[in-house]
C-alpha cells in the first residue's frame, strides 16, 4: 500500500472483532488503543466542504484505496456522491477490517475541524479515510493505510480524482451545495490520481470553488 504524504498520522473507528490466528503474523504485540482523529478543512472559504468521512481500521492486508488503482464501487460512491453506505457495508464483511463507519457531525466546512474517537487493536493498526470534496464531480481526500503508532501524528493531505466520473464541472452532475444534483453520473473509468483542481471548463468558477495545495490536515492523538 502506498502512503499519501510524508508527514505521518491518523487513526480510525470504533468496533470490535477478535484477532484471528490467520492474522497473528501481522500483530505488533500491542493491545487496544484509542485515538482522537481530527480533520481540518484547509480549502478556501466558501469553496469545498468535506463530506462526513468514512474511517476504517484494518490490518495491512486490507486495501481500501490506492493511487494508481481503480476505485472500488464503495470508494466511487463517496467520491461522486458522498455516499458512505456501500463502502461501510463492503468493508464490514472483511476479516481484515476491525471497524468501518461514517464520522458523525455532518460536513466539515472550509476552515472548520471535526474530531472522531477511534480504536485500534493488535494487527488492526492501519487507518484509511475517504471524504468527498462535495462541489466537484469525484474529488476526494483522506488516508491510505496509515499505521497508527506512538503518541500521534499530523498529516496534510491532497485532493485525489476518483477516476470514476468525468470532471465536466457541470452543475447537473455535482451533489454539493453549489449544485444539489445527487446520483447523476458521467462515467469515466480512469485510475485514482492527483486531482487537477477546478479548471473552469464547466459551470464552476475556479475563483469560487478552486483550491491549491493540501485540502485537509489530519491529526491523531493517542488517548489511551
Amino acid at each position: 500500500m502506498r502512503k499519501l504524504l510524508v508527514l505521518a498520522g491518523a487513526a480510525a473507528l470504533v468496533a470490535a472483532l477478535a484477532v484471528t490466528p490467520a492474522l497473528a503474523d501481522d500483530d505488533d504485540g500491542g493491545g487496544g488503543r484509542t485515538w482522537k482523529v481530527t480533520i481540518t478543512n484547509l480549502t478556501p472559504a466558501g469553496s469545498q466542504p468535506l463530506s462526513p468521512p468514512l474511517l476504517a481500521v484494518h490490518t495491512k492486508r486490507a486495501d481500501v484505496w490506492s493511487v494508481g488503482e481503480i476505485a472500488s464501487h464503495g470508494v466511487a460512491a463517496i467520491a461522486e456522491d458522498a455516499n458512505t453506505a456501500p463502502l461501510v457495508s463492503a468493508l464490514s464483511q472483511l476479516d481484515s477490517v476491525k471497524s468501518a463507519a461514517t464520522g458523525g457531525g455532518g460536513p466539515i466546512m472550509p476552515g472548520a475541524s471535526a474530531s472522531y474517537a477511534v480504536e485500534s487493536w493488535g494487527p488492526f493498526n492501519r487507518l484509511s479515510i475517504v471524504s468527498m470534496l462535495v462541489n466537484t464531480n469525484d474529488a476526494f481526500t483522506g488516508l491510505d493505510s496509515l499505521r497508527l503508532g506512538g503518541r500521534g501524528d499530523a498529516v496534510e493531505v491532497m485532493a485525489y480524482d476518483g477516476g470514476s466520473e468525468v470532471n465536466n464541472e457541470l452543475k447537473g452532475y455535482i451533489p454539493g451545495p453549489c449544485c444539489g444534483n445527487l446520483f447523476v453520473r458521467a462515467p469515466e473509468g480512469a485510475l485514482i490520481g492527483p486531482h487537477e483542481g477546478i479548471a473552469g471548463r464547466g459551470d464552476l468558477s475556479p475563483a469560487t470553488y478552486g483550491w491549491t495545495g493540501p485540502v485537509a490536515r489530519i491529526t491523531v492523538e493517542r488517548t489511551r
